[in-house]
């Protein structure tokens, strides 16, 4: 899982002679890393002119290293031995001007002098001379160390250090910035983030309402009486005449379909069921694929269109007292952002609401057990109470390490046989409307738990909320892992 942290950059500055310990300063880097970037959220990123600077034109050379990286590090580590290094235009070489530029800058430098023996063919008297120059010019300021071991260099370094990005302060002062800043926000009719919560009709998330069924169902009336493929004809008997029979929609699909058109006062022609000469092959046909029709195209066409119109009447029966039960409901949007610089995980929000204005699990609409079996093996009920993902705002099921359980359809032994759907349509709604419900007097204690929220980002809650009454406002409480705070707000709700 990424996780957050501070870094830092450690400029390394050297002369050409000093090779072995920068070798070491990359490994304590990298062991300060290993134990701290995790635990206290700090890391170091080392700076090398050999890693750090690249190819460009228009300007000296020390003067592009500073503009490259020199000027964005935070803290330095100089070393010498042997060599001062080359000369700029304003000091006596490169380390020098780059160490200026952090004491200057008031940066920490760490300044170390290699007391290492020295082979004679490393020996360069000019450049010991400046670098003994350099060392006096400091020696007041309490500011470098000498070493006489690689190991010796790397135990020093390694504690400086540490001793520098440990400290209470810049501890405290980097978990006070990055940390997680959490508060709920409100969501509108429209899908955009407020700072109040707002009390609106509610709709279910469904592909189709029951409006835009009923338009579907009378266009689709309209379209069947418009084609006139006549009625059948008689014809002569023929050596195929036995593999074959007349289609005709069924007497109780008529009666049904015929019911309904005078119910939506839809007229129907003459020969709204008529199917011309349309007759099925009885060798090829069969259950699994369906009828092997035989005829024109357009006696085909009425013939599927009168079965869609069947289908869609049955699936707009069975849609509508769904919709029926929820119709006139109110309903609030509720999402958790996080505005701070961390990321955060397990989140509990509690809030509380009047228990008058609240609708819970237990006064949700009752439906008998066809109804049930219709949501549960039909609908994916955490999609129609749901509250699906925007560009402001990401849904609550990408923020859970482990998903919720699916009851899809699911067989229940022999056809024909019809269960009791009641005992996993409450399990359904327990696991939608996943929220601990507690009593406390005149209210109810309403809890959430949101495992992961990254910085700047907000994530919805996993339904809405349905409300009876007026509310004004809702306290709320939050905790978290990675905050030692409570986070306490109160969001306003506005009708």
């Amino acid at each position: 899982m990424a996780q957050n942290v501070t870094l830092y950059n450690l400029l390394i500055s050297c002369p050409g002679d000093i090779k072995k310990e920068v070798t070491l300063i990359e490994a304590a880097v990298d062991e300060f890393n290993e134990l701290y970037a995790e635990t206290l959220g700090i890391t170091i990123k080392t700076r090398h002119w050999s890693k750090s600077s690249y190819a460009q034109s228009g300007g000296k050379p020390q003067a592009l290293l500073n503009e490259q990286f020199v000027n964005k590090c935070d803290a330095a580590v100089a070393i010498f031995w042997t060599r001062f290094g080359s000369p700029t235009d304003e000091y006596g070489s490169g380390t020098e001007e780059e160490i200026e530029i952090m004491l200057q800058s008031g940066k920490q430098v760490f300044m170390y002098f290699s007391d290492k023996p020295i082979p004679p063919s490393k020996i360069n008297g000019d450049g010991y001379e400046k670098i003994q120059a350099f060392r006096d010019k400091y020696k007041d300021k309490g500011i470098y160390f000498t070493y006489s071991s690689d190991e010796e260099f790397k135990k020093m370094f390694f504690a400086h250090l540490s001793m520098h990005f440990l400290t209470e302060k810049r501890v405290s002062e980097t978990a006070n910035e990055y940390r997680s800043e959490l508060k709920l926000l409100g969501i509108d009719e429209t899908g955009r983030l407020t700072e109040e919560a707002v009390v609106c009709p509610f709709v279910l998330n469904a592909e189709i309402t029951m409006k835009e069924y009923i338009t579907s169902i009378k266009n689709m009336y309209q379209e069947i009486s418009d084609m006139n493929v006549g009625g059948r004809s008689v014809t002569a008997n023929t050596f195929f005449a036995g593999f074959t029979s007349p289609v005709d929609i069924d007497e109780d699909e008529k009666e049904f379909i015929t019911a309904v058109a005078e119910q939506l006062e839809c007229e129907l022609s003459d020969s709204f069921f008529e199917l011309g000469n349309l007759n099925q092959d009885t060798l090829t046909s069969n259950l699994l694929s369906g009828p092997k029709l035989n005829g024109t195209s357009e006696e085909k066409q009425k013939y599927w269109k009168i079965k869609r119109l069947h289908e869609t009447i049955s699936k707009a029966l069975e849609w509508a007292p769904v919709e029926k039960a929820f119709s006139g409901m109110n309903c609030i949007k509720l999402a958790i952002q996080n505005c701070g610089k961390a990321i955060d995980e397990d989140a509990e929000i509690m809030f509380e609401v009047p228990k008058e204005s609240l609708l819970t699990l237990g006064e949700f609409p009752k439906f008998n057990n066809a109804e049930m079996g219709y949501l549960l093996t039909d609908c994916d009920m955490s999609i129609l109470f749901g509250i699906e993902g925007t560009s402001e705002y990401i849904e609550y099921s990408k923020s859970e390490q482990n998903g919720r359980t699916s009851y899809g359809a699911r067989s229940y032994g022999l056809p024909g046989y019809v269960p009791d759907y009641s005992d996993d349509f409450t399990d359904e709604i327990k696991d939608v409307f996943c929220y601990g419900f507690y009593s406390s007097e005149d209210k109810y204690i309403v809890k959430l738990k949101v495992d992961y929220i990254k910085h700047n980002t907000t994530v919805a809650f996993p339904t809405i909320l349905f409300v009876k009454n007026e509310i004004d406002e809702i306290p709320y409480k939050i905790t978290s892992k990675n905050n030692p705070d409570v986070v306490e707000g109160c969001i306003k709700v506005k009708s």
